[in-house]
């Protein structure tokens, strides 16, 4: 439980903490996250814990989902929250699902190991699975009026560019931090990829920032500009009334003419004054003779007379009042002809404005008024200041100057100076509960860029400027950033396939060397077996070879053939133990190289034992041993084996009985149980130590030097017995103590899983060499030592056949091609031409098919064999030379077509 909660709380407060300094030093007008570690985070959580990381991701994911609500109690909103709750499980998908992928389809989890499987599994789980949640979260956000539709698709891309660089970076850098066993593993891929990731975040967010500065700092320029135009403008205004008071105050009377040549020069410099009008001060008893004056003074007006509007609209002749303030003189008249003789003091609005006016003796203007200088009645203000013809003593009021402002053309007089990027709202809000709108324009495409507050005239404006919404070019930027985490991606696979590298290359050094100290232990070892098997050869050959070299001695130096012949036999005996210990090292090699074919025959096994018993009896006579023989007379012991083989491992057991035997008796037993048929050999020698039984089996083995030095042997014989044992479908065994005997027993399955012998062509062994004679054939022996050459042709002549003789292959062609021969006796190794290259050009080149041809070589491998009979040759026999079977086989071949 403890661990879960760690777990839980580690992963939730991971992914929390790096969405949150993502979002708030990374992101890009508000949504565009060039790298977004969370997603890597929730991947390696999958990937490390399974289900368990499930409820980590899931609140961290909420978390960083919350934190973009403007007001903690939006999360009481149930669409609010449920709309983070979705965003989050699509996160969670996304990841489980590059997982998936990841383990069960691909079957590649991330081995940091294999640079190939990495990059690979980082491709799916990233930019490949990254759409799940960029396409679902940004669904939500255009389904839920978070985001305009217009946006959806830069939205989705830099959510899917965010998610999959974070798989790319982060996902690699948890897995090295969990996957490496030695922290220096760790520290060589986190500790530059996490520096370098910081290095260019903080890049970024300093030039971002400095961007941000530079963008901020313009806009407060283009404020400060647009401020100061518009008060300049309205100081326009004011000065261009303030002279007009003056030039009224300053004359007894002002015509017509007059104000409109002083007037048009200042509408030419302000383009947003409609009109600028004079105003007098009537009192009601002076107001006939005032119209009447009017009307003689200026022809054009001669219908003039004061009026207001009734509440229809209508102009209608004013209504008694105290005083009145007709509008006299208006310029441009053009647009403002119904504005002579209206009586401002009609409208209460302008009416309070004048009244405010002639008491401060000071510019007022007037709230917003519907104005009546043409038909569409645009919204705009009256700038008021009052007439004195004794400015200081504010004596002898005279009347108002008037200037009608338009404040669409003002707008309008911003947007021309700033190329149609700025715009205004004008409010006022002199009284604050009760805010009017002055002017507001039709652009919809536009957005706040700095709203303040203005007195002017007794009255307090609040002026919004407004410019075209337009994004802030971060595409550079943007792609600099994305640029330097797919560097970091680089670093880290380039780090990874680095160490891992490194790793396989220590680990194959550590391995190597653990199996190159055991090889070495191994060929120690061996290399002393075979010195002391070399030692042991050594001293079987030279014994035989000094035996017979010694009897021969001493046969050359007899004068009794008798006892000459006494010591050749002697000799003889001698060379069969040499070819014995030869043929060991023959059978071993066989077996070595599996090329050793055993095939099984029918054998009757009371007549094998006879032979093996009279084999070995007269060394046993020679050391005084008993010969005991006991086998299971209620069966009918048949057998199907290798007989030459059980023969062999049976005889090596006895021989080995009757070495290690001084006294007592040595006893062969053979029995049958079940589907085997058992044998073993017991003696009551000197036994066994334990120590040596565990390698008494493996080749040039002996339970210790001393051994080989007191009784001889080569090593070969066990080992080869248990190689023939377990070719034959058995196994054998040994139970010994040192000192009381040793019994080897071996198993022989009735069913025998050899492959059956062939059936030969009649044996020639019972032929009798007695009474032979070759003095009728003609024989070719083709031999290039000269003393092999002189022993095979004195074995011939001893049954009255010359041979003739030639040295290598080339001679022997020539031979046969001059003389007709009636068996070739063939050596294979020659100089010049071998004798396997000589019977190919007698057979397929002279073409003589008939001629018996006879290998006769030291090579005695089963391959030496087929090689030879493959090539022509009839037979095949090996050094050194048996007098008796050379006979029976020359006879053989003689007449094997008689």
């Amino acid at each position: 439980m403890k661990n879960i909660f760690t777990l839980t709380f580690s992963l939730a407060f991971t992914y929390f903490i790096t969405g949150f300094f993502s979002n708030s030093l990374l992101a890009i007008d508000g949504y565009a996250v060039a790298s977004w570690p969370p997603s890597g985070i929730a991947l390696a959580g999958f990937l490390l814990c399974g289900r368990r990381a499930f409820l980590g991701i899931l609140l961290g994911a909420l978390l960083t989902n919350l934190i973009h609500l403007d007001r903690v109690v939006d999360i009481l909103h149930w669409q609010v929250f449920l709309q983070a709750l979705l965003v989050s499980l699509a996160a969670i998908l996304q990841a489980w699902l590059g997982c998936f992928i990841i383990i069960r389809i691909i079957k590649a989890p991330l081995d940091l190991s294999s640079l190939k499987h990495s990059v690979q599994s980082l491709i799916i789980a990233g930019p490949v699975c990254c759409v799940t949640a960029a396409a679902i979260g940004t669904s939500l956000l255009v389904f839920n009026n978070v985001i305009p539709v217009h946006v959806a698709f830069d939205n989705f891309v830099a959510w899917w560019i965010g998610d999959s660089i974070g798989v790319l970076i982060f996902t690699p850098l948890i897995l090295a931090a969990f996957n490496y066993a030695q922290m220096r593993h760790r520290l060589q891929v986190i500790l530059p990829a996490i520096l370098i990731y910081i290095v260019i975040s903080i890049s970024f967010y300093a030039a971002a920032s400095v961007k941000r500065d530079k963008d901020i700092q313009k806009q407060e320029a283009k404020v400060a500009e647009v401020q100061s135009e518009i008060n300049h403008k309205l100081d326009e205004i004011t000065g261009h009334l303030a002279l007009l008071s003056t030039f009224f105050a300053s004359s007894d009377g002002v015509s017509n003419d007059e104000f409109e040549r002083f007037t048009s020069k200042q509408l030419d410099y302000s383009n947003e004054i409609i009109a600028f009008e004079w105003v007098p001060y009537v009192p009601a008893g002076q107001s006939r003779d005032y119209q009447q004056s009017v009307r003689q003074q200026q022809a054009e007006q001669s219908k003039f007379y004061i009026k207001e509007q009734s509440s229809a609209g209508h102009w209608q002749p004013v209504s008694e009042r105290d005083v009145y303030y007709p509008v006299q003189y208006t310029y441009p008249i053009i647009g403002n002809e119904e504005i002579i003789g209206f009586d401002l003091a009609s409208s209460s609005q302008r009416r309070s404005a004048l009244m405010l006016s002639k008491s401060l003796n000071e510019l007022v203007v007037t709230e917003p008024i519907k104005l009546l200088q043409n038909k569409t009645r645009e919204q705009g203000v009256l700038f008021i200041s009052p007439v004195y013809n004794d400015l200081n003593t504010q004596v002898d009021f005279r009347g108002f100057v008037v200037a009608v402002v338009s404040f669409a053309r003002l707008a309008n007089t911003l947007q021309i100076n700033h190329h149609s990027q700025i715009s205004a709202h004008f409010y006022d809000v002199t009284d604050a509960q009760n805010r009017l709108l002055i002017y507001r324009t039709d652009r919809t495409d536009i957005e706040l860029l700095r709203e303040y507050q203005l007195e002017l005239g007794e009255r307090i404006w609040q002026i919004q400027l407004l410019e075209p919404k337009t994004k802030t070019s971060w595409i550079m930027y943007w792609f600099a950033q994305i640029l330097g985490m797919l560097f970091v991606w680089l670093l880290i696979t380039f780090l990874i396939s680095v160490t891992g590298t490194n790793i396989q290359v220590r680990e194959q050094v550590a391995q190597q060397t653990r199996v190159l100290r055991q090889e070495k232990q191994k060929a120690d070892e061996a290399s002393q077996i075979k010195s002391q098997f070399l030692a042991n050869m050594s001293h079987e050959v030279r014994t035989p070879i000094n035996g017979i070299k010694g009897l021969h001695y001493l046969a050359l130096q007899q004068q009794d053939w008798q006892q000459a012949r006494r010591y050749i036999e002697q000799a003889d005996g001698a060379l069969s133990v040499l070819l014995r210990v030869l043929n060991d090292v023959l059978d071993f090699s066989k077996m070595e190289a599996g090329k050793l074919d055993l095939m099984q025959e029918s054998i009757a096994l009371d007549k094998l034992i006879d032979e093996l018993i009279n084999l070995v009896q007269f060394e046993a006579d020679l050391k005084s041993l008993q010969l005991k023989l006991e086998i299971d007379s209620d069966t009918d012991l048949q057998l199907d084996c290798d007989p030459i083989r059980l023969k062999q491992v049976l005889l090596n057991l006895l021989n080995n009985a009757i070495k290690f035997t001084t006294a007592g008796a040595i006893t062969l037993k053979v029995w049958q149980q079940g589907d085997s048929i058992y044998f073993s050999v017991s003696d009551t020698g000197i036994g066994i130590s334990q120590t040596a039984q565990q390698q008494l089996f493996q080749p040039f083995a002996q339970a210790d030097s001393s051994t080989s030095r007191q009784f001889g042997g080569t090593g070969l014989g066990l080992s080869i017995c248990k190689k023939l044992v377990e070719l034959m479908g058995g196994t054998i065994s040994l139970a010994s103590e040192e000192g009381q005997g040793s019994t080897f027993t071996f198993t022989l399955p009735l069913n025998s899983p050899l492959v059956k012998a062939e059936q030969l062509e009649p044996q020639f062994n019972d032929i009798d060499t007695s009474n032979l004679s070759f003095a009728a054939f003609k024989i070719l022996l083709v031999e290039d030592n000269p003393l092999n050459q002189h022993v095979a042709t004195a074995i011939l002549k001893t049954k009255g056949c010359i041979a003739d003789v030639a040295s290598d292959g080339f001679e022997a062609i020539e031979k046969v091609s001059e003389t007709r021969y009636d068996l070739v006796l063939m050596d294979i190794q020659m100089p010049n031409m071998d004798g396997l290259q000589a019977t190919k050009v007698i057979r397929y080149e002279l073409f003589m098919h008939q001629l018996p041809i006879i290998a006769l070589s030291a090579n005695a491998h089963d391959d030496d064999v087929k090689k030879a009979l493959a090539v022509g040759m009839d037979g095949y026999l090996t050094k050194p030379i048996d007098a008796e079977k050379l006979f029976k086989t020359v006879w053989h071949y003689l007449h094997k077509d008689v």
